[in-house]
């Protein structure tokens, strides 16, 4: 009487964890981002067991582990066993302690390597020597708000930026309107967080990261500190992670020093551009600690030629240099973004290479937003310590003054 009790109770529950439960997780029903950060199915493991286990002994061991049901793997050569929700590295710690199992792990999800439908992507050599395509199965910037300290952001483009620029301030004229008269801050912004996938144009490096124009520099392309300051803490006081300047100049200022200081002491990553004088020196605000100083390299990973360099500078980025065709398009090997020319008090919209340390930067402020993103717990020494650690070394080994730690990878970034 007792082993037929024993039997009928042990079918039982046989049934019960071979049954899939209808509460189970639908990856269908989240988006993408969520499951990037996700990682892995949050209520089922993958288990295998030593070959010659036999199915009762299996059973016994999912009995005893607490299953909630069980699937057969293809060839039945590991098992998908539901698990209470959240309990995933519980349940594989009880799993691999028992001896009959073989390995036990997470049911990872995987994405697909698609290159973005922006037809002008192709042209955007820039963003493969990085390797953004590969970042971006893991991270595209969600959740990020990136300053541009520059001309301010026109939003009157064909491309523009999918209503992700959220706010920001000109500091020239002291009100609200940032917009762009001059087109570099359109530039650099793209770069950071073109909209993409959207099949005009071109891509940018974070794309679904939010943006704030802040209008430091008149449409000449000049500002001075104290707009340039109150740009800074307007934008930290504001909640920016990242805060890009594609700006400097030769002499150092302790306004400046200080705004960039309090941004940093707040945790905000900070990208500066090196400066174009070519000279063995960077501009400020480059050159203060706190800010990761930026370089510009060519197609072919050699120092352009107008990059500054030096004692201070943190890694080198595309910058271009459209007085080649190293890559063979038919055009000079620039930085391809939307952005405007003004002839005769008219905005000329279009896609332009544009070369400079001022293009350099803001892909390693696109970068720092991919890691935020993804690691949103992470202070700015922590960003900074993975943007240097991964770079791609070049020049002399290790750190060297010409190219820094070496060329940003945003898919090894990432990935840390």
């Amino acid at each position: 009487m007792y082993k037929l009790i024993k039997f009928i109770i042990t079918g039982f529950l046989i049934v019960c964890i071979n049954c899939v439960l209808a509460w189970s997780f639908d990856p269908e029903t989240v988006d993408l981002t969520t499951l990037q950060h996700m990682q892995y199915m949050p209520d089922e493991i993958l288990v295998a067991f030593h070959p010659g286990i036999t199915l009762a002994e299996k059973e016994r061991v999912h009995i005893l582990t607490g299953a909630l049901s069980i699937r057969n793997g293809y060839g039945n050569t590991y098992q998908i066993i539901g698990v209470p929700d959240g309990k995933v590295l519980d349940m594989i710690a009880d799993y691999v302690q028992n001896p009959l199992v073989a390995h036990a792990e997470p049911n990872y999800f995987r994405f697909i390597h698609a290159a973005p439908n922006d037809p002008l992507f192709r042209d955007q050599w820039n963003l493969d020597q990085i390797n953004a395509p590969a970042a971006w199965d893991q991270s595209t910037g969600a959740g990020v708000i990136v300053a541009v300290i520059d001309t301010g952001i026109n939003l009157n483009g064909a491309d523009s930026f999918g209503g992700r620029v959220i706010g920001g301030y000109n500091f020239v004229k002291d009100f609200e309107n940032f917009a762009d008269n001059n087109g570099h801050g359109t530039h650099v912004a793209g770069t950071i967080a073109q909209e993409t996938h959207n099949g005009i144009g071109v891509a940018g490096i974070a794309y679904d990261a939010q943006l704030l124009g802040i209008k430091v520099l008149n449409r000449m392309g000049v500002g001075t500190d104290s707009d340039i300051s109150d740009g800074i803490r307007w934008a930290t006081d504001y909640g920016a992670r990242v805060i890009n300047m594609s700006l400097g100049g030769s002499a150092a200022g302790l306004t400046l020093q200080n705004a960039v200081n309090y941004a940093s002491a707040n945790g905000v990553v900070i990208c500066a551009a090196a400066g174009n004088s070519g000279a063995d020196s960077l501009d400020y605000p480059a050159k203060y600690e706190a800010c990761i100083a930026v370089g510009a390299i060519r197609y072919d990973k050699q120092k352009a030629a107008y990059s500054a360099y030096g004692v201070g500078l943190d890694l080198v980025a595309p910058g271009g240099d459209n007085g080649v065709d190293q890559n063979g398009d038919g055009y000079g090997d620039g930085v391809l973004q939307e952005t405007f020319y003004h002839i005769f008090r008219r905005l000329i919209w279009g896609y332009y290479f544009f070369q400079g340390t001022s293009m350099s930067t803001p892909h390693v402020s696109g970068v720092a937003a991919l890691i935020l993103s993804k690691h949103p717990d992470y202070s700015s020494d922590d960003v900074r310590n993975v943007l240097q650690s991964t770079a791609a070394d070049l020049g002399n080994p290790g750190y060297d003054t010409t190219y820094g730690w070496g060329l940003v990878d945003a898919a090894a970034a990432v990935s840390r």
